[in-house]
């Protein structure tokens, strides 16, 4: 069955203003002008992101605040209730997206990863990735087309939603220092995008900060604002957890990460991976043996 179909029966407080949905078995996106008033409790995973600012939310009574363009997680089972709302003098503007997702599909990619399949989410806010929204826009847009194999692409970004939602937003899982944080401005995101995807190259504060648009006085001191670390640190920590992963995977030897991950040399990669983990890579190895 349709996701959307399905949570369309399922909400409460809804009122002949019906938002417009797409969806497939496993996600279901709205885009509504309004929060839906009332209290809600769904047996799926829920996410909204407001395109404006809102009046507070609550999830099992706790109250929340919600900033523009930030997405807040909830999880199967919690109360959901949003205060009245009247936005923007009542323009007819798409004020929300809110997805649903199937509960058993995303401890299905949980399991997979963690091999844990008892997926929570805090009900924390976090600001959303120009990345995630561009899959939520593709999703749309194959779904409003409707060409031929249009059923396997929406399962692909579906898919892909989901597994981003796990990677950017916190959880129970255990705990992952290669999940990459966004921040409220752009072109900080820019730079944390380009560093995670780039992350064999010899560092350059001029390519980031080309990128960023900015100088590299202001885009060291707002990066550094924004994320607590300078940039090179940041790039060294990517370096870090993604070498983690590679030595935990036990496909590679200690020189192998440390070329795929561009160091200098065996002896730099480990002096890196010392200060930040606390054993160097063949400790590190026994430890999880």
């Amino acid at each position: 069955m349709n996701m959307c179909g399905r949570i369309l029966g399922e909400i409460n407080g809804l009122t002949n203003d019906i938002p417009e949905t797409f969806g497939n078995s496993n996600l279901a996106v709205f885009k509504p002008r309004f929060f839906v008033e009332g209290e809600n409790q769904f047996d799926c995973y829920h996410f909204v992101i407001p395109r404006v600012e809102v009046p507070p939310f609550f999830a099992d009574s706790k109250e929340i605040r919600i900033h523009k363009n930030s997405v807040l997680p909830t999880n199967p089972g919690q109360r959901l209730k949003a205060t009245p709302n009247e936005l923007d003098g009542g323009s007819n503007d798409i004020k929300f997206i809110c997805m649903f997702i199937d509960s058993r599909k995303l401890k299905e990619f949980a399991k997979e990863a963690f091999n844990k399949a008892d997926l929570l989410f805090y009900n924390d806010t976090c600001y959303i990735s120009n990345s995630l929204l561009n899959l939520v826009s593709k999703f749309e847009t194959e779904f409003c087309n409707k060409q031929f194999g249009s059923r396997f692409i929406l399962d692909s970004l579906s898919t892909e939603i989901s597994i981003n939602l796990i990677r950017e937003l916190k959880t129970n899982m255990p705990n992952s220092p290669g999940l990459r944080k966004y921040t409220a401005r752009k072109e900080i995101n820019t730079a944390i995008d380009f560093l995670w995807e780039n992350d064999s190259i010899e560092f350059s504060l001029d390519t980031l900060c080309n990128i960023a648009n900015l100088s590299p006085f202001y885009f060291e001191r707002l990066f550094k604002e924004h994320t607590g670390k300078s940039p090179y640190e940041y790039y060294m920590d990517i370096k870090i957890s993604k070498s983690l992963n590679y030595l935990k995977s036990k496909r590679y030897s200690i020189t192998e990460v440390g070329f795929i991950l561009g160091f200098s040399s065996h002896s730099h990669f480990s002096s890196v991976f010392k200060k930040r983990v606390g054993l160097t890579p063949s400790e590190y190895i026994n430890s999880i043996m």
